[in-house]
Parts: structure tokens; C-alpha cells; sequence
């Protein structure tokens, strides 16, 4: 079901053009940012959709932890219901696990494993997969917390699972079997994808693949207070439980990760956010009625929220009057928007300009190239054959941005004047770049990602895999 969303412009909603252009241009100026897609909406309508070319509208993709907050709205679901508690010991709803658990973990309840608050000193995940990499639920419940559940923040991956157990045990139905009927479909989403940790029970704290539109919804879902329509779905009182601290984390460095943790939820020095690994976000922005949602390749998180609080945040509160010109201005920009290609960023010549690329097959270097697994690579017939294994990932060779038939990928190739080629991948169902260079001298090829992802999390480690799930 295509639920078309109210869209107006900047200015139309007290939004002054002119700064979000400097958003922009902020944005695309800043070394450690590289943006994918940038939704802004104020008073219920969107003013702004701006996708960097490649990536594009309506490409699901992975959210990495974003997929928390999409936890956080399933348990909201079910404490309406009735399904369940916050007070809840968590071993009631996981009994097979109580036998000779730490008494901590005894008086562990949910509110503490949705919140970040089990009472571990730190992340547990790895100490769970050492222990019982079939049973990370249980291996986790079977590590003695620290601290009292509660009184310790620590950002922890297999609370989240095990939450997402719980309810999916309660329902008979995965997370996103949940979310569907009541709140993905009504809102207007219609592609949410999630990772199965196993058969039947989603991963939980990582794993959905959607698009910004997605996204950019859910973000005014909850500023709505968890309304659709004015028709109310999530329980009176939830979204503000959840947009709340419900536990303290001043030992965080950065200021907009140390204001406290709700259910699912980070707090900002302005509103609440999602957010997941490598810069995905989605800010919610009560007193601005504004939801702001970013999809990006982005190491330090912490810049982007910087820019919203330096630049959107006061030309919302000062708002402005109706300027058509400025609006334009902005949809010009918009519509120009791209990444730089490989030949932009190597400064060489875009593939089909200058020298031809020196062809033949190149093995991979044994030093100085990262976690992948590109066995060689053939360079023929204006084509990069990329070879994983048995598979071969069939590349062509252009300078701008073109699509990798029957994948997701993107590519933009340029070549140097000995002949050696250098090719872009954008993994258009992640935020992640692969960067490819062939040696003709050597006989050799490198490829490394500028920041490498998280295997393991709901993405597959061959390229021709990094797609989102069929279901």
C-alpha cells in the first residue's frame, strides 16, 4: 500500500532556504562525512529529499542499530497488549535459562534489557559468541552483570536479542511480522526487511533493511506520539517513556551520547534519535515538530548532529517568510547532488577519456588489502569480472556512476596514465565503498574499504551477497 506523504518546501515551513543550503554544503564539505540521503520534515510534511547519486529513493539498505528503535516500537506493541511488563523478571520469559544464573540476572526485568541497563560493564556480545555462539541469549544471561541491573549503562547487543526473543516468543510472529499490519503498512512502508538471527526470530539490534522514506515515517510515527492518522497504535504514554532517560551514561564522551538512554532510544541535547553504525540517523525533534533522517558513510558520528544543532535547529525556532527564489535554489541543489566518482577523487581520468585500462588478469596483492574476498580480477571487454570463489561479479567501466547489473552495487571507474585502474563500488544495500586498484606492473590488485563493515550483523561478506534479505 503507497501512502503518499504531505510534501511542502523549506520556506512554506518557517525553514529559511538559505540555511539549508549551507546544510548542504556543509554536509558535502566535511571530510569524515560521506552522505547518501537527507530527509527533512516539519509540521507533518517533508520540505526536503535529497539523495546523492548513486544511492537513490526507495533503496532498502541496512540501518545497522537503527533497527533498536524498530525493537523499541515491537515492545511497545506488546506492553499495550498486555503481553507483558516492564517489571517482568526477564527470566520469566525465558525460564530455560534460570538454572544457576548470577542473582543479579535474577532481578534483571525488562525495562533494564531495553534500555541498556542489564548491569554489564560493557558490551557482551563477543564474550556471549565466545561462549556459546549457538545460543547467544543464553550465553549472555549466563554472564554475571557487574553492577546491579539498572544503576550501569552499557551499550550491549545481546539485551536487544534477547528482548527480541521475548517477543517474538509472546507473539508466535518475527519482529517484523509485528510491526507490519500495525504500524509499517499503515504508515506507508511497504519494503522493511529484517535479518533472522535464526529461523523465525529477528536479529533484533541490527539487521532491517529499508529505505530513508522508511525511515523519515518512523521518525514522525513517534513524533505523533505514536499516532497514524490521529488514530492511536502505540499505548498512551509510550513514546514519551521511551524518548525519556531511563538511564544515565555520563561517562560517554561525546555530548549528544551522554545525555542519557530510553527504550531504544538515544537522547540528544535536542530531542531523541535512532541511530545506527557508520551514520544512519533519525532525529526526532519534539519542540521543533521536525524529524530529520541521514543515510551516510560516516566514522565520527557525532559532526552530523553538530551541523543540525548549528544550522537547522535555529532557522527552524527563527523561522521565515514564504520565499519561493530560495526554495528553487534548493531544489536546483538537490538535484545535482552526487558523489565524487573515482575519477573526482583520484584526480586520474575517468574511464573512456584518456589511457585504456591495461587489461589481463590481476591476482591479489598480499599486502595491503582488506577484509573481502575477491579472489583476482579480469580486466576485459570494458568490463571488470570480479571473481568471489565460484561467483563472478560482472563490473562495467565508466567513468560516472552506472549500475552493476542484477545487484545493488554502483560503480565509476578512472584510469592512470600506466594504465592502472582504479573502480569505485558503492554497496548500495549498505552504507559501504569498496575501493579497487589494479598494479599493471605487478600484476596485482588492491581493494579496501574506507571503512570497513560489520560482518556478521546482517551483511554478508561476498559483494554479490550484500543485498537485503528475501523476506
Amino acid at each position: 500500500m503507497e501512502v503518499t506523504f504531505p510534501t511542502s518546501t523549506p520556506s512554506q515551513e518557517g525553514i529559511d532556504p538559505a540555511i539549508v543550503l549551507d546544510l548542504l554544503d556543509a554536509i558535502d564539505a566535511h571530510p569524515d562525512m560521506e552522505p547518501h540521503g537527507l530527509i527533512v520534515q516539519r509540521g507533518g510534511r517533508r520540505v526536503l529529499e535529497a539523495h546523492w547519486r548513486p544511492h537513490r529513493a526507495g533503496q532498502p539498505r541496512l540501518v545497522y542499530s537503527l533497527s533498536k528503535s524498530f525493537t523499541g516500537a515491537a515492545l511497545g506493541l506488546a506492553v499495550g497488549d498486555g503481553l507483558l511488563s516492564l517489571d517482568d523478571p526477564v527470566l520469566e520469559h525465558l525460564p530455560e535459562a534460570g538454572d544457576g544464573v548470577d542473582e543479579r540476572t535474577a532481578r534483571m526485568r525488562i525495562r533494564h534489557i531495553a534500555s541498556m541497563a542489564s548491569g554489564h560493564q560493557e558490551e557482551t556480545l563477543l564474550h556471549a559468541f565466545l561462549a556459546d555462539p549457538d545460543d547467544l541469549v543464553g550465553a549472555f544471561l549466563r554472564l554475571p552483570p557487574e553492577h546491579e541491573p539498572g544503576t550501569w549503562f552499557a551499550y550491549n547487543q545481546p539485551p536487544v536479542l534477547a528482548l527480541a526473543t521475548v517477543l517474538q516468543r509472546l507473539t508466535g510472529r518475527r519482529l517484523v511480522e509485528q510491526l507490519r499490519d500495525r504500524v509499517l503498512h499503515p504508515l506507508g512502508i511497504g519494503d522493511l526487511r529484517w535479518y533472522q538471527y535464526r529461523p523465525g526470530v529477528d536479529l533484533g539490534f541490527s539487521g532491517v533493511y529499508t529505505d530513508l522514506d522508511a525511515v523519515a515515517r518512523f521518525g514522525q510515527f513517534h513524533l505523533d506520539d505514536g499516532c497514524i492518522d490521529g488514530r492511536r497504535v502505540l499505548p498512551e504514554g509510550w513514546v514519551a517513556e521511551a524518548s525519556r532517560p531511563q538511564i544515565d551514561n555520563p561517562r560517554e564522551p561525546q555530548p549528544d551520547w551522554s545525555r542519557g538512554y530510553g527504550f531504544q532510544f538515544w537522547m540528544c541535547r535536542h530531542g531523541y534519535r535512532g541511530d545506527g553504525a557508520f551514520g544512519q540517523y533519525m532525529v526526532v525533534l519534539p519542540e521543533q515538530d521536525t524529524v530529520v533522517a541521514f543515510f551516510s558513510t560516516t566514522e565520527p558520528m557525532q559532526p552530523f548532529l553538530d551541523l543540525l544543532w548549528d544550522l537547522l535547529v535555529p532557522a527552524v525556532e527563527r523561522g521565515c517568510d514564504p520565499d519561493p527564489d530560495g526554495d528553487r535554489a534548493v531544489a536546483e541543489r538537490v538535484a545535482g547532488l552526487r558523489l565524487p566518482t573515482a575519477a573526482d577523487r583520484t584526480g586520474t581520468a575517468a574511464a573512456g577519456t584518456g589511457a585504456a585500462p591495461a587489461g589481463g588478469r590481476f591476482v591479489r596483492a598480499e599486502h595491503g588489502s582488506g577484509h573481502h574476498t575477491i579472489t583476482e580480477v579480469l580486466v576485459e571487454d570494458g568490463r571488470l569480472h570480479l571473481h568471489e570463489g565460484d561467483q563472478v561479479l560482472q563490473v562495467p567501466l565508466a567513468g560516472d556512476w552506472v549500475d552493476v547489473a542484477d545487484h545493488p552495487i554502483a560503480a565509476s571507474a578512472a584510469v592512470g596514465d600506466d594504465g592502472a585502474l582504479t573502480v569505485d563500488l558503492a554497496m548500495l544495500a549498505t552504507p559501504h565503498r569498496l575501493e579497487l586498484t589494479t598494479d599493471p606492473a605487478t600484476g596485482t590488485f588492491r581493494a579496501l574499504w574506507p571503512l570497513p563493515p560489520l560482518f556478521g550483523l546482517g551483511l554478508e561478506a561476498e559483494l554479490g551477497r550484500m543485498r537485503p534479505p528475501s523476506t
